[in-house]
């Protein structure tokens, strides 16, 4: 049953009773009424006739601005308009305020789902811009390397070292990518972790790479923390990538209580923090490599809001000190 008619009902059946119980006291205080009820059954027939007009009418006058907002959706489902014009047409009359505020609800949903829209093309700009750059380099290389049978052996390792970076760049940025994937539609998997062992782990896995650099990599500290191991390597990883790519001598991973830090003794940051974890908008800062920072540290970010906990930028005596503390 629509609520149209619900409403009809309703309002019908309460016009009714209210009559028909004045009429019914009204009959029952004459005394030189006659006893007869065919007059007091055609007055309730009547006032049954004129309750449910007046319950129609009603319910029409109740409904008439929720099925103008029906209307208002219909034509935004059949529109052609782009995603930038999309917005409710303007009432013909004064809507309730019910009605009103229920307006103001879709077009903000309307905004809301524009500027989703908007993030996701950009996103997808973004992606194929620092995509293509690594991968581009790599068959160039490739090339190079197929064309090229006199380069000697020093010269083809260098290449195939450049072909590998390139390489890595684009797992890393894809890897990321669904870990931020990941983060939006997954709770995180908790467990105690040891956050020494974890700092350990990182200084192996890019110990040979630090010392090609020239940079003395070490780790200080202990804690534990209940969080998601997979995030926080992640987390880890790229915090500490951007540190040994920017590191002149020294960087230093350290643990606490739920919390680890990154510092390094780099030029430091070229902007704010708050600019460098907006996604994928490190292609439009100067002086950020495209898809070396950007996603990353958004993804640091966000596991440490998932864990309760925030990523800062700390006072250093030189070069950056990043903080990433995982709440209680």
């Amino acid at each position: 049953m629509s609520l149209r008619l619900q409403l009809a009902w309703v309002i019908g059946a309460m016009t009714f009773a209210s009559s028909g119980a004045a009429m019914i006291g009204v009959w029952l205080g004459n005394r030189d009424l006659s006893p007869s009820l065919l007059p007091m059954l055609a007055w309730g027939v009547l006032v049954a006739i004129l309750s449910a007009l007046m319950g129609f009418f009603l319910a029409r006058a109740l409904i008439n601005p929720v099925d103008e907002l029906t209307r208002s959706l219909a034509y935004l489902r059949g529109t052609d308009r782009g995603l930038a014009e999309l917005r409710l047409p303007k009432p013909q009359a004064n809507p309730p305020l019910e009605v009103l505020q229920l307006r103001e609800g879709f077009n903000e949903l309307l905004r809301h789902i524009k500027g989703l829209l908007e993030a996701r093309e950009a996103t997808y700009a973004a992606l194929t811009h620092d995509l293509k750059t690594p991968l581009l380099a790599s068959i160039r290389a490739l090339e190079y390397l197929e064309t090229s049978d006199d380069i000697g052996p020093e010269r083809r390792k260098e290449v195939l070292h450049q072909l590998r970076e390139e390489l890595a760049r684009s797992y890393r940025l894809v890897e990321n990518l669904l870990v931020a994937s990941r983060l939006e539609v997954q709770k995180p998997q908790l467990e105690v972790v040891n956050l020494r062992a974890l700092l350990d782990d990182l200084r192996l896995r890019y110990a040979r790479e630090a010392e090609r650099r020239g940079v003395r990599f070490q780790v200080e500290g202990s804690g534990q923390a209940r969080a998601d191991r997979q995030l926080l390597d992640r987390a880890l990883t790229n915090l500490t990538e951007n540190a040994l790519r920017h590191a002149q001598s020294s960087l230093i991973l350290r643990a606490g209580e739920a919390w680890l830090e990154v510092e390094d003794d780099g030029p430091g940051l070229p902007v704010s923090l708050e600019r460098l974890t907006e996604p994928f908008r490190s292609v439009q800062l100067r002086g950020v490599r495209a898809g070396s920072a950007g996603l990353g540290l958004y993804v640091a970010k966000r596991v440490a809001e998932v864990h309760g906990g925030r990523l800062e930028a700390l006072p250093a005596a030189s070069g950056t000190r990043l903080r990433l503390s995982l709440g209680r």
